[in-house]
This record gives structure tokens, sequence and C-alpha cells, in this order.
């Protein structure tokens, strides 16, 4: 009985980690867009006739072109 209990507060455990762990994920990704917007924000005030449209923090540069970056 006890390590059906313990099993069972083991998988509650893991579970609040999993949501803790895809908050704090998702606060990151949160403040780390925010800072990247207002980078471009200044590029488009110093460069006001560039299109920073095709530019997100959710892309990166492969082999010379930009692809949307596979989030884990």
């Amino acid at each position: 009985m006890q390590l059906d209990r313990a099993k069972a507060e083991f998988r509650q455990q893991a579970k609040r980690f999993k949501e803790a762990e895809a908050d704090l994920t998702g606060d990151v990704l949160d403040a780390y867009d925010e800072g990247f917007k207002d980078a471009l924000a200044q590029v488009a005030c110093v460069h006001p006739e560039e299109d920073t449209t095709p530019f997100s923090a959710f892309n990166l540069v492969d082999n010379g072109k930009i692809v949307p970056r596979v989030l884990p």
C-alpha cells in the first residue's frame, strides 16, 4: 500500500515539475522575444526603410537562410 502511495506521489511531483518547467520556459521565451522586438524597433528607428517583418526571435540562420527555430 505504501509503495502505491509513493508511486502516486512521485507521479504527481513529476507532473508538477513538468508544469513548472513549461511555465519557466514560456517566461524566458517571452522575455527574450520582447528584447528582440525592442532591438528590431531600434533598427527600424535608425533604418526606417528596412523591412524587419521577416525577422523573429523564433528563427535562426541555417546555411545562409532564415528558417524557423524548432523548440523543444
